[in-house]
């Protein structure tokens, strides 16, 4: 694909689309902010598990 064929088929493509209305923006939000919140949460959990399993570990080797 040259310059030219990507120039035309990038007009078209901008041609075609479509701005998207209030309802979509704020399901894409939705969407993003859960999948976020899931991450974090899943973050937050292997933290705490390995926090829990590494003071457990080490407690036993000090002494």
């Amino acid at each position: 694909m040259n310059i030219g064929q990507f120039v035309e088929s990038t007009k078209r493509l901008i041609h075609a689309s479509s701005k998207p209305t209030g309802e979509e923006v704020w399901l894409l939000l939705r969407i993003s902010l859960i999948g976020i919140g899931i991450m974090g949460g899943i973050g937050f959990m292997v933290r705490i598990l390995f926090l829990f399993l590494g003071s457990g570990a080490n407690s036993g080797a000090t002494g």
